[in-house]
């Protein structure tokens, strides 16, 4: 079974490599890939080889920025901020020279900068839910549906409620052994919270197809055999 780490394991060594101080500093031009089709830029200024610069690039940024990516960004990496790069949303520059006394919980941090951008319209649904729940007026019509569009499509969907916060993953499987596979592996999600001891765990539906209700009245939503909905 293969788990997949919260953050990028390359940005963490490279940085690991490049913060230690027996280093002697070097010029470095990488490009990352990470899933979801995210894209990383690694390098030096020109002429500046202890001045490091990380950016990020990624297709649901403007919808990120919407649900406040740029205040949780703020909070972690506020010293770090830089004008993005040229072709990037967002970027990180760092003195090798000046990088605090703790460059080891600085590295965690930096190579956590997508699950940090992703966690915005998390982080603003349930603070939202929150603060409903303790409203006994509350309005409906004060419920927010944000989507992030993060692969080609595929998206997330996720709206606080008063009582809960629900979190839509569409998914898309072209090939017809994908879908098979899929399927089988997205229902273990519903049957194992069914089996579950842990009544506390969020319920969990799968549907094939049909939209949950939460979303069917988004435009554009896909009608086909390809696509499926795991709900939490």
């Amino acid at each position: 079974m293969i788990l997949l780490d919260y953050h990028n394991r390359i940005i963490e060594d490279t940085l690991k490599a490049r913060f230690n101080p027996e280093n002697k500093p070097k010029p470095v031009d990488m490009n990352i890939v990470d899933f979801d089709g995210v894209s990383y830029h690694l390098s030096t200024l020109e002429g500046q080889d202890t001045q490091l610069l990380l950016s990020i690039r990624w297709k649901c940024w403007p919808e990120l920025v919407q649900y406040g990516a740029l205040d949780v960004l703020k909070r972690e990496y506020n010293n770090w901020i830089v004008t993005p790069e040229y072709g990037f949303d967002f970027s990180l520059q760092f003195d090798l020279e000046n990088i605090g006394a703790d460059p080891e919980e600085l590295i965690r941090k930096v190579s956590l900068l997508k699950r940090n951008a992703m966690a915005a319209p998390f982080e603003r649904a349930f603070d939202s839910q929150s603060l409903a729940e303790k409203d006994d007026t509350w309005d409906p019509s004060t419920s927010e549906l944000m989507t992030l569009h993060y692969r080609d499509g595929e998206a997330i969907y996720i709206q606080n409620q008063q009582d809960r916060v629900t979190v839509i993953f569409s998914t898309l499987f072209k090939e017809e052994t994908d879908r098979i596979f899929a399927k089988v592996f997205l229902q273990e999600f519903v049957d194992a919270r069914k089996e579950s001891q842990l009544q506390h765990a969020p319920q969990v539906i799968y549907s094939h197809r049909e939209p949950p209700l939460e979303i069917r009245s988004v435009p554009g939503l896909l009608d086909s055999e390809s696509q499926g909905y795991i709900t939490f």
